[in-house]
């Protein structure tokens, strides 16, 4: 390793031993001298502090070509110094500029990555967003078919309840014409067995009266009576006999209606399910409603994702061109030349 550093009575003796040997004392020289050791940045420092203790005035040995080469070699030493530091400013803002464009280059390689991990990624979402879509798609057109398939039920199982229900109308219609007719006959027998009874009545009592008028009158007559008194007897319990078969129908009416009840609750039982069957179409054509508004929804959404895709490509594509620039003006500019320094 080369020394701290050489001190100014060293660059003194080396610069008297150059001049006794009759050597012109330069910067390079006085360098040799000292084993190539220290730098000339500190010689030449060295060498002007001595120039002016000795009040700028050579030794009395030196002639004044040797004079003429010491300042040659003091203004070459001083313009080197001069130019090291002017070099090292350079070189140092040339660093910090480097300095400088490798951060934003890294900061823009970094953004570019971003940019292609936010692209894929977009991408990627775009990607399940058309996914979910065609699934949506499917979807909507399987609940376009079964709505239709359903329509379809609904409007035969409709028609069908709708011919029962006219069916069963028909016939309770044609029961409650049997039921009235049977009760209008029932009536009218009732009316007629209470006014021949009413008149077999009156006339018994006609008959009787009349009996127990004639009675010591003529046996005959009260046999006659008797005879008329069975017959009438024979037509009331034929009357009876009429009453009792009409009762009868009338159970058989009541049974009939009886049995039609269950037939009226399956009916009604029917229309409920119909009721329920145009809900559950009202349903399906709310969610087909839904549907429809969600795959709107996604088709704006994907529109969206797109642009979002464009714009971000569009970046991307802008910071790599930047990038590419910016590398382009430092291949141009070019690193400046160094020059070889050895600190001692």
């Amino acid at each position: 390793m080369a020394r701290p550093g050489v001190s100014k009575a060293e660059v003194q003796r080396a610069r008297m031993g150059l001049m006794k040997a009759g050597k012109h004392p330069s910067i390079d020289a006085i360098r040799i001298e000292l084993g190539n050791t220290g730098s000339k940045a500190t010689i030449y420092r060295h060498l002007k502090e001595i120039e002016a203790d000795e009040g700028g005035v050579s030794s009395p040995q030196a002639s004044v070509s040797e004079e003429l080469q010491a300042f040659v070699a003091n203004l070459a030493g001083r313009l080197e110094y001069e130019a090291k530091e002017r070099l090292d400013i350079l070189q140092s803002g040339h660093a910090a500029q480097l300095k400088r464009v490798c951060e934003a280059l890294e900061r823009t390689q970094a953004d570019a990555r971003t940019a292609r991990l936010e692209i894929e990624r977009l991408a990627a979402e775009l990607a399940g967003e058309r996914a979910r879509r065609q699934e949506l798609e499917a979807d909507l057109a399987a609940t376009r078919l079964e709505r239709a398939e359903q329509t379809a039920q609904l409007g035969a199982q409709v028609t069908g309840l709708q011919e029962q229900l006219k069916a069963a109308r028909s016939h309770i219609a044609s029961l409650e014409e049997k039921h009235d007719n049977a009760r209008e006959a029932l009536e009218h027998f009732r009316q007629s067995s209470r006014e021949q009874r009413d008149r077999e009545a009156r006339q018994h009592e006609q008959q009787l009266q009349y009996l127990q008028g004639e009675l010591r009158a003529s046996s005959e007559a009260l046999t006659a009576k008797h005879t008329e008194l069975r017959n009438g007897l024979q037509e009331k319990a034929d009357a009876l006999a009429q009453l009792t078969g009409v009762r009868a129908e009338k159970r058989q009416l009541d049974d009939l209606l009886r049995e039609l009840k269950p037939a009226a609750q399956r009916l009604a039982a029917q229309t409920q399910v119909a009721d329920d069957l145009r809900a559950q179409a009202s349903r399906a054509n709310s969610q087909y409603e839904t549907l429809l508004a969600r795959a709107t929804a996604l088709g704006e959404r994907n529109l969206e994702l797109e642009r979002q895709l464009a714009a971000l490509s569009a970046s991307a594509q802008a910071q790599d061109q930047l990038m590419k620039d910016v590398l382009a003006r430092i291949g141009s500019a070019g690193n400046p030349p160094m020059l070889t320094q050895a600190e001692s």
